[in-house]
């Protein structure tokens, strides 16, 4: 018996070493900034990315601020949501109020919901709201997963707490991701053959409003040279014929969207419920943007989706799934001078 444990020890023991100064690496680096408390988790214009967790930068950066700053107007949405400007926002819901982009990467409406839900229960106002929508966000009805898709554990009350940090310890273990990520940490820059671990589009983010802008895509286009020839090829033909998305609205969906309608209306909030135009071209369901328009009230949903003059030019687009913020700007513009 006694042989045996000394047996048992000495083989655990090289494997237990390993995983003791692993998991000190990873705290140490915390390469995707979820262990510990960071004042804003984008440099600007660095040099290059580690691409992390949206959803948990903008819940994180709403608790850290929200006491501070009051936020009171929200601008809510996947990636498509952050090209609408705070500062072009204000010029229509007024100056004073305190704007917030709580977005999150893939975001899926069972995420977008929880947020309404947990700004509510922070006790924080809801005057202003942009909800910008798409039928692939409508249609999550669950939580995202994967390193870039995780909810954030206070907005599942931290029920979700140990898968959460288990997904990133789980996702440093892969040397496709360790290797450059810890040679990066190390010299700041990125061995040739691992640059697609990282993301190197320059960026600026404010750490207040939480606000992405892509300013060097501008300045290209501006000078001539964003849309070359390796870009253009990803617009594709498109028919001539408008084509439907599949209905993406059904119990649950109806559920959690009568919620947010609930906490509107507890807070008199002045909404716009805006559905993005798509280089697709795919127009939303009816009976989705029917159901829509029945809750939130047909003066408040704006559908920009299918075969108009936003979609037909690709100038609009950086690429076939992001419009630019001159878009969202004409948006803002033609939806409130509706009122």
């Amino acid at each position: 018996m006694k042989k045996f444990l000394i047996n048992l020890i000495r083989f655990a023991i090289v494997p237990l070493l390993i995983v003791i100064i692993w998991t000190f690496v990873y705290i140490s680096i915390d390469p995707f900034k979820v262990i510990w408390h960071y004042d804003r988790y984008v440099e600007n214009n660095a040099k290059a990315y580690i691409v992390l967790n949206q959803d948990y930068v903008s819940t994180k950066t709403f608790d850290n601020n929200y006491k501070k700053y009051l936020y009171n107007s929200f601008i809510f949405g996947n990636s498509r949501s952050i090209f609408y400007q705070i500062s072009d926002w204000k010029s229509h819901i007024g100056q004073k109020n305190s704007g917030f982009h709580f977005d999150a990467s893939g975001e899926a409406l069972y995420a977008l919901h929880k947020k309404i839900l947990y700004i509510d229960s922070k006790k924080a106002n809801i005057d202003n709201v942009l909800l910008v929508l798409d039928n692939e966000l409508l249609k999550k009805d669950k939580p995202n997963n994967g390193p870039l898709f995780e909810i954030s554990p206070q907005l599942e009350n931290n029920d979700n707490f140990l898968s959460f940090h288990f997904t990133y310890f789980k996702a440093f273990t892969s040397p496709s991701f360790f290797i450059p990520v810890i040679y990066f940490k190390l010299t700041n820059n990125v061995p040739p053959f691992m640059k697609g671990a990282l993301d190197y589009r320059q960026r600026s983010v404010d750490p207040i409003t939480n606000e992405l802008q892509f300013e060097i895509f501008e300045k290209m286009i501006d000078d001539g040279k964003f849309y070359t020839k390796e870009k253009l090829n990803l617009f594709y033909e498109r028919g001539a014929v408008q084509v439907y998305s599949q209905p993406a609205i059904f119990s649950l969906q109806k559920s959690m969207l009568k919620d947010i309608n609930n906490v509107f209306l507890k807070h008199h909030t002045n909404y716009k419920i805006i559905i993005s135009p798509l280089y697709d071209q795919v127009k939303l369901n009816q009976n989705d943007l029917q159901y829509l328009k029945k809750l939130f009230g047909e003066k408040n949903v704006f559908d920009y989706s299918g075969i108009n003059n936003y979609t037909r030019d690709y100038t609009n687009f950086y690429e076939t799934s992001h419009y630019r913020p001159h878009v969202s700007r004409k948006i803002l513009d033609e939806i409130y001078n509706k009122e």
